[in-house]
């Protein structure tokens, strides 16, 4: 139980779309709701996701303006711990993968982004530079940092073993649902024709051309198949050029297969609601939020049979190698077409899926903030508080943070602070 009111800095600053838009949309206003008494400072880079995130008496997001990668390093090395310290935090928690070493109290970061830890190549020049410069700030985040969350077990162990996380120093907190809402029918689908779906951002580990290659097996198999319908924003041009090339390669099933592109957050539950069968073969995942969502829709779902998706859909999927296209084309056609099999994996989503819900994740996130607070009181430095107002803004300050002074910012030191 809280003492006295607490002041919680959360930097959404590298969500854009996709999981991470989700989980603050999600997540930020639950925490706000959960902790009247504390007050929430969030900071982001869109305007989308600034108009998303539900209001709260207790909450204020604040658009920053937008940066490229120079800008990440100097918000992670200077302006962060800045903010901070004007604002009086308490506590500094990053929903991304990457924090400030200097900051003036306690900090935890969330591993979220799977690209920042694996060796998928073939990326461009630029998006190498990029990845290579995240992975510095995510192991000076594992140096700096009070604790790491994660949002599956599986990706605490590969991750958290790949950066040498101490396991005391890691928690695992898993994504939430909101049940009834993904659940809610609409009276006219946004597709005229049956379609079967797939949701995520454009990657080249989430599988597309894969999934295509599959669909055009299944329709080889059985006649009038439903349409595939691929729905992302698309953050990875070069595999969006690929996953063209793959659907004009089918002929004249192109036709049928859809790369609608993004769907504004509030659109796409109704592109749930009207699919006959989901398919996730994604194969690097830290979590796989899509899975949740079908399965609070009622939709059947297929997935890449891999670690993660067995974590969070246990036995309320049809998996697959996602590296097959056979063995995907299977997978859809058992669901789409075995006896009774829609029933199953529906009942059995809709059971497995009360096991996750946001307001769960938001108590969990407040009750590791509370321990990280009370394990850090003994040796903290309260960071000044200006008595106006309320809700400061986040103008830089110039003052050097009493933990920057107590040697939180580098060397080996780090891991026994």
């Amino acid at each position: 139980m809280r003492n006295a009111p607490r002041r919680i800095l959360i930097d959404g600053t590298m969500a854009r779309g996709g999981g991470g838009f989700t989980y603050l949309v999600n997540v930020v206003h639950r925490l706000a709701q959960a902790a009247p008494e504390d007050r929430f400072l969030v900071l982001v880079r869109t305007g989308a996701l600034r108009d998303s995130i539900p209001s709260a008496p207790n909450l204020r997001v604040e658009r920053l303006p937008e940066v490229g990668l120079g800008g990440r390093l100097r918000f992670t090395y200077l302006e962060a711990a800045r903010i901070a310290a004007r604002f009086g935090a308490d506590l500094y928690f990053s929903a991304g993968e990457s924090a400030p070493p200097a900051a003036p109290c306690p900090t935890i970061a969330s591993f979220r982004n799977p690209n920042v830890f694996s060796s998928e190549g073939g990326w461009p020049w630029r998006q190498r530079l990029r990845l290579h410069t995240l992975r510095g700030l995510a192991q000076l985040a594992t140096w700096s940092c009070d604790r790491i969350v994660f949002v599956s077990q599986d990706s605490a162990d590969w991750i958290g073993d790949a950066v040498g996380l101490p396991r005391a120093r890691r928690a695992v907190i898993h994504h939430g649902i909101d049940r009834e809402a993904w659940a809610a029918r609409t009276a006219r689908p946004p597709h005229p024709w049956p379609y079967i779906l797939s949701v995520s951002s454009i990657y080249r580990y989430k599988n597309f051309v894969r999934l295509i290659e599959a669909y055009a097996e299944l329709a080889r198999w059985r006649r009038d198949v439903p349409d595939l319908v691929i729905i992302g924003d698309d953050a990875d041009p070069e595999y969006a050029r690929r996953m063209e090339e793959a659907r004009r390669a089918t002929g004249e099933l192109a036709e049928q297969i859809h790369i609608v592109g993004e769907v504004p957050y509030a659109g796409v539950q109704a592109w749930y609601a009207g699919a006959e069968l989901f398919v996730f073969p994604s194969y690097l995942e830290t979590f796989g939020h899509p899975l949740l969502e079908a399965m609070a829709a009622g939709v059947p779902l297929v997935a890449a049979d891999i670690e993660v998706s067995r974590e969070i859909a246990a036995d309320a999927a049809f998996y697959a190698d996602p590296r097959d296209p056979r063995s995907l084309a299977r997978a859809m056609d058992a669901a789409l077409f075995a006896p009774g099999a829609r029933e199953i994996l529906v009942k059995r989503g809709r059971e497995r899926v009360r096991d996750f819900g946001w307001d769960r994740t938001a108590r969990s996130l407040l009750a590791l903030f509370e321990e990280v607070l009370v394990e850090s009181a003994p040796r903290r430095v309260p960071a000044p508080r200006r008595p106006q107002p309320a809700m400061a803004g986040p103008a830089a300050l110039p003052a050097a943070s009493a933990r920057a002074q107590a040697g939180r910012a580098g060397g080996a030191g780090l891991l026994a602070a």
